[in-house]
């Protein structure tokens, strides 16, 4: 059998870098398309493929970041919150979304699938020497954002996806002692 060490080290050591510390250079065309194949083999119950992939170069995720604001409905603290923490230097975004609309799987299935698609464009990214970020914030729950990007709104935005590099290395955030989490299963 074949190991890899350095994938069991990339995974024991990626770590996401704030959205609004990443700056340029992001991935170029060919990285970009190595992200987007690794993106897309992951578990798929009944191969249906429910997630779609869309890609936003800077100046276009400047201009969706300059409509949100007109988008937002609720409280204004996070309208300042999602401002205050803008990616104005980020060179790249996906947005990852998943219908859940097909009856061959269910659709937690179907959404799990899209979630596996993020987290596969953060380890391709980081195996590539880039830092990234996932978020959702209010805007994943925003019909009117779904109409801006056209995504159905009986899809999910699954989410935000932000690649570029790092101008300061990311802070380690604490994890938990795996006997908190972990438990043996014993059945009578």
């Amino acid at each position: 059998m074949r190991t890899s060490p350095e994938t069991i080290d990339l995974l024991l050591k990626r770590r996401s870098l704030v959205a609004m510390n990443l700056v340029p250079p992001g991935p170029d065309s060919e990285e970009l398309e190595t992200i987007l194949r690794c993106a897309i083999r992951v578990p798929d119950h009944k191969g249906i493929f429910p997630w779609r992939i869309q890609i936003a170069d800077k100046e276009t995720k400047d201009k969706l970041h300059a409509r949100l604001p007109d988008l937002h409905q609720g409280d204004p603290a996070s309208l300042e919150k999602t401002n205050a923490k803008e990616p104005k230097e980020a060179p790249l975004l996906l947005i990852v979304s998943s219908q859940t609309t097909s009856t061959k799987a269910p659709r937690s299935e179907q959404i799990l699938s899209g979630a596996t698609v993020c987290q596969n464009i953060l380890i391709a990214s980081a195996a590539l020497g880039y830092r990234s970020q996932w978020l959702t914030e209010w805007f994943a729950y925003n019909d009117g954002v779904k109409d801006l990007l056209g995504v159905p709104r009986s899809e999910e935005i699954i989410g935000f996806i932000y690649i570029g590099s790092e101008n300061q290395p990311p802070k380690e955030r604490p994890r938990p002692q795996l006997e908190e989490i972990v438990s043996k299963l014993q059945l009578d």
